[in-house]
């Protein structure tokens, strides 16, 4: 083999490959997504972690789509009574840029294939990516996180909407649809309505059970880790560093048989 070959061929016939060709082959593998579900329980996580401290601080969800419409419909009315004249704003941008999010996501996961690992490290490494971006605008005091009332608050809300709806767009685009790791009404809806509910072996309606169990104390450890440091910095920094460690995660998962 002469220096500089990423591939000859040896005595016995069969080619060698160079280590670069064996990495690539394996980032471009099709992953095996039965273990995905754990992935996404710590996504439900997230989802409380985050929106808990930022409903806290700034009376808007990252997340639950579901409340910022009644907020927005609520506002047309000037209520809550005594509630900024912002809110419509906060939650009608946060809708807006989780739509944006997952747009984006889905169309790329439809042209570049979603089970490709290389595809699902990029997509969890660039939600981090927004994440961080927000605590970063947080935590410099360029956005306060005491003050929901200043419009520039607006500049930090689409980062966060944005990785929640492309995070979306990858539990559905995996097949998972009872973890869509933000919505639990449907979830408590599905679980009360299984004929097979107390079955012994019914892996949805565990997953769904552990999604609610999941996000629940991601609520509380958001809650507590902005009351013990008075910011939201601190929540938002633990949120990317375990969106990178999901995204690394990836590299661990066997490729789909037959590929």
């Amino acid at each position: 083999m002469r220096d500089g070959d990423t591939e000859s061929t040896s005595l016995l016939g069969h080619k060698y490959q160079g280590p670069g060709r064996n990495v690539r082959r394996y980032l471009t593998e099709t992953v095996d997504v039965r273990y995905a579900p754990l992935t996404l329980l710590v996504c439900c996580f997230l989802v409380g972690l985050v929106d808990a401290a930022t409903y806290n601080s700034w009376s808007v969800f990252m997340s639950m789509q579901t409340g910022n419409t009644i907020f927005l419909a609520l506002s047309t009315a000037n209520l809550p009574a005594g509630s900024d004249s912002l809110k419509w704003a906060r939650s009608g941008v946060s809708i807006l840029s989780m739509m944006l999010g997952s747009f984006i996501a889905g169309r790329v996961y439809a042209a570049v294939g979603l089970k490709r690992r290389v595809t699902l490290i990029a997509s969890f490494l660039l939600q981090a990516l927004c994440i961080a971006i927000a605590a970063i605008l947080v935590g410099t005091d360029a956005v306060p996180d005491t003050d929901a009332t200043d419009k520039i608050v607006l500049l930090a809300i689409p980062f966060l909407a944005a990785q929640s709806g492309a995070q979306v767009a990858t539990a559905k685009s995996l097949g998972f649809s009872e973890l869509p790791t933000t919505v639990l009404t449907s979830t408590y809806n599905d679980l009360a309505s299984d004929t097979n509910l107390l079955a012994w072996d019914n892996p949805k309606r565990d997953r769904r059970v552990a999604s609610v169990v999941m996000m629940i104390l991601g609520g509380i450890g958001g809650a507590w880790l902005a009351k013990s440091t008075g910011t939201l910095t601190a929540v938002l920094w633990l949120g990317a560093v375990v969106k990178v460690v999901l995204a690394l995660t990836w590299l661990l998962f066997p490729a789909e048989a037959g590929t």
